[in-house]
Formats: C-alpha cells, structure tokens, sequence
C-alpha cells in the first residue's frame, strides 16, 4: 500500500474540499490501521474523494490504493470501509471517471472472490459480490461460481 500511495503526486491533486489532496496519504494509511468500521468511517475519506456520488481528483489513484490495502492484514472494519469505498467510487455519477475506476479495480478482480471466500463478515462480503457484479466482464465464470453453491449462498446474504 506505501508503495501505490508514492506513485502519486497527491499535492497536485484537489480533494472534494477543493484543496490539496497531499493529506490524503496519511489519511489511507490511518485507515488501513482502523480496527473497528467506526473509526474508519470516522476519517471521512468519502468526504475528499467525493461531492455526493460525483468523484473527484484523487477517485482513480485512491482505488490503486485501497485496492493494494487489500492484500495487507486489516481489521474487517478497515476491509469493510474499503470495500464500501471501493464500490462508491466505481458505481457513481461521473461515467469517465466511473469507468477509469472500474478498469483500475477490475485489474485486481480476484481480490473480491477472495474477500467472499474468505467470509470475514457479512458486509465483507455483500460489498464484495457488489463489486464482482459490477465489474466481471466474464458472466460464465460469474455464473459458474454462483453454481458452485457456497459463493451463492454468501452472496446473497444482506448487509448488517
């Protein structure tokens, strides 16, 4: 994640605020460090990479990051707030941006059936097979996973 987060210049980037998005750096690593959903949330990230559901400068390097926090060790509050991160910034407003978003998700698409196999919790999951629908563009692997009987049954599971 520390190495995604130095690819960017996010000094040059404007958050939602309207100003350097040069905190948000820090702001990811905090939130990777979250042991509970409520503190991560408390953060606020939404807030800077998004006006409602238009996202802003930072969306498409903040999905590289949050993508790359998902193959650390988190809390499934900190997994949870990300995930939920995750499909905001790539179901939203803006099609050019919602689509520069899902091609940089879609890259590491095994993350999300790795998060419902894992079954951290039911939100981990929910947010995951959100995810998964939106951006797998092989539908018979899709189907054939739901087949397979347990990924099904997890996916449809309702958020907590």
């Amino acid at each position: 994640m520390k190495a995604e987060l130095d690819r960017y210049d996010w000094a040059a980037l404007r958050c939602a605020g309207g100003h350097s998005a040069a905190h948000l750096p820090g702001d990811f690593l905090l939130l990777a460090a979250a042991k509970r959903r409520d503190d991560a949330w408390a953060l606020g990230l939404e807030n800077h990479l998004m006006i409602q559901s238009f996202p802003q400068e930072p969306a498409v390097p903040a999905v590289s990051v949050l993508m790359a926090a998902l193959t650390q060790e988190l809390s499934v509050g900190a997994r949870t707030e990300i995930l939920d991160l995750l499909l905001r910034l790539i179901h939203n407003d803006d099609e050019d941006v919602s689509e520069a978003c899902q091609q940089a998700a879609g890259q590491g698409l095994w993350l999300f059936y790795a998060e419902i196999a894992a079954a951290r919790g039911p939100d981990t999951v929910a947010y995951a097979c959100d995810i998964l629908k939106l951006l797998e563009s092989d539908r018979t692997r899709l189907s054939d996973y739901g087949a397979s009987g347990r990924f099904d049954t997890l996916c449809r599971r309702p958020r907590a």
